[in-house]
């Protein structure tokens, strides 16, 4: 067995000698989303102390301790669950004492064990008693007549359920919709308050929503609160104190994490002290122009409430930050357009903006080109960020290069047509020049050279030098030459008259000049 699940296997080991009543499915739960938050002894002793403040020996106690350790309601709205479950048991059991018949029976569960009829047991069955707690009769005859008087006010309220469920139905909905309420709460609203013995839906609803907005203007997130307290997932005051944490931090929170952290915390802090702890995590984590930046990292140290959680997300503040310093640094170049985004998610805290300049311009460098380096950017970019290798971009490069190059022939053709004195059409002056120049590369990636060698092959056609001449010209210029300097080169050889032999013997010694240059 892996390490990882034998710490699942004693972790729900633990939770199952603790809490022997839990629901399997939170059993599991509590180990999912737990493994990796709390350790085994922190875990007991969480248990341990919520258990105490229940107080509770209740079947149900196992699974709300359990919903209070996921924080999915305080401890003050799961004391309140518990005295409904626990005052349903005690009027079976009183019921079975008396004999009550189960139709009876049935109609004081329906009335007073569910929180949707705001009628508890413990309180109406003590009230009905008052009438003959001094008098003479026998206890079990003094507990018969509160249950017979309990069960002639359970018959005046199951009287209206019908009507009071059907109000109920479409005064929900209309909330739901007007609030955006969720489908999730508006189902369990539904649930709840169209069971028998029901109060009236919207007039409670309206008094908490409207004590809400006293304290927060924000309707929604009240109207949300108030339905979580009318399910009991919360109380008034929990309602109220996370309307006042919201307003101490700007609505910058989402209700879910309000909500955890109301059941994590509120118990011990106020909200001004919970705002406080929030907004001095939020200052102290690296931002690039405002602390806001880190509002969801902030929330999750609040939940975790370790130092290992904030020290965690300082280190990812930071990375965000570097990211976006370096993004907006690639974004001020061209060189990177498209890509700067890819670019500092790679190497964000891995590399400097000046290390991948530094790089990216000997890419450039190295990649072939027709007249500017910034043709292969695209491509160097990708070699950067590891989707392409150099040996394939430089493939590419030449590629490119080689088309851009003879296109720009194309372009310049027109042009040389000028200071052509023959009749070839311009389609075999084409061919004539891409076939010269096929051989060398050097017209490729340097504009000045493509033309001064296209004005030299104009020469040959026109008359002026012969092949042998143009030949020389564009092997010089392949072995690096200055334009300048052929120029020069060209201008010496038509002022002499030189026959052939004396031709070749002043070609050799600027071919051998040029080597001894080098």
């Amino acid at each position: 067995m892996s390490e990882k699940a034998n710490k699942r296997s004693g972790m729900l080991g633990t939770i199952y000698n603790m809490l022997p009543g839990i629901d399997d499915d939170y059993a599991a739960k509590l180990v999912y989303t737990l493994e990796n938050k709390k350790s085994l002894p922190r875990l007991q002793q969480d248990i341990a102390d919520i258990a105490a403040q229940l107080s509770s020996d209740s079947p149900m106690t196992d699974t709300t301790i359990a919903k209070i350790l996921l924080d999915e309601i305080t401890i003050p709205a799961a004391l309140r669950q518990l005295r409904i479950y626990n005052n349903a048991t005690s009027m079976t059991e009183l019921c079975a004492a008396l004999e009550t018949p189960a139709k009876d029976t049935a109609k004081l569960l329906e009335v007073y064990s569910s929180f949707s009829s705001r009628k508890y047991f413990d309180e109406e069955f003590a009230a009905a008693l008052k009438d003959v707690q001094d008098s003479d009769l026998k206890d079990e005859e003094k507990a018969q007549h509160a249950v017979n008087k309990l069960l002639e006010q359970a018959n005046a309220v199951l009287q209206n359920s019908p009507k009071t469920t059907r109000q109920n139905k479409k005064d929900i909905f209309k909330t739901a919709d007007k609030y955006h309420l969720t489908v999730k709460l508006t189902a369990e609203l539904q649930l709840l308050y169209t069971q028998p013995a029901s109060i009236l839906f919207k007039p409670e609803f309206d008094r908490l929503h409207k004590q809400l907005l006293a304290i927060n203007p924000d309707a929604p997130l009240c109207a949300s609160l108030a339905a979580h307290t009318m399910l009991c997932q919360i109380t008034p005051k929990d309602a109220q104190d996370v309307a006042e944490l919201s307003k101490q931090l700007n609505g910058q929170l989402l209700e879910e994490d309000l909500l955890i952290i109301a059941c994590r915390y509120l118990k011990v802090k106020s909200p001004r002290d919970i705002a406080a702890t929030f907004e001095a995590v939020l200052k102290k984590l690296p931002h690039v122009s405002s602390p806001e930046e880190n509002l969801g990292l902030a929330v999750r140290v609040l939940l975790d409430g370790t130092a290992d959680s904030f020290d965690k997300a300082c280190r990812q503040a930071s990375l965000v930050r570097e990211k976006e310093i370096l993004r907006q640094n690639l974004a001020k170049k061209d060189l990177y357009s498209g890509y700067e985004y890819d670019l500092a998610d790679r190497f964000a805290g891995k590399k400097t903006f000046v290390q991948l300049e530094r790089e990216m311009a000997d890419l450039l460098k190295a990649l072939p080109h027709c007249s500017d380096e910034k043709d292969n950017k695209e491509l160097a970019c990708k070699v950067l960020l590891g989707t392409m290798s150099q040996e394939e971009a430089a493939k590419q490069a030449q590629y490119l290069r080689d088309i851009k190059a003879k296109t720009i022939t194309q372009g310049l053709a027109p042009e040389l047509m000028k200071s052509y004195l023959g009749t070839k059409p311009a389609e075999e002056l084409l061919q004539f020049f891409d076939k010269s120049l096929a051989p060398f590369t050097f017209w490729k990636s340097d504009r000045e050279k493509h033309m001064f060698a296209l004005r030299t092959l104009v020469g040959e056609l026109n008359g002026t030098y012969n092949r042998r001449i143009s030949q020389f010209i564009l092997e010089m210029l392949e072995n690096g030459s200055s334009v300048e300097l052929l120029t020069d080169m060209l201008s010496n050889i038509q002022q002499r008259k030189t026959s052939r032999a004396e031709l070749e013997e002043l070609l050799e010694s600027y071919k051998q000049a040029r080597a001894a240059s080098k």
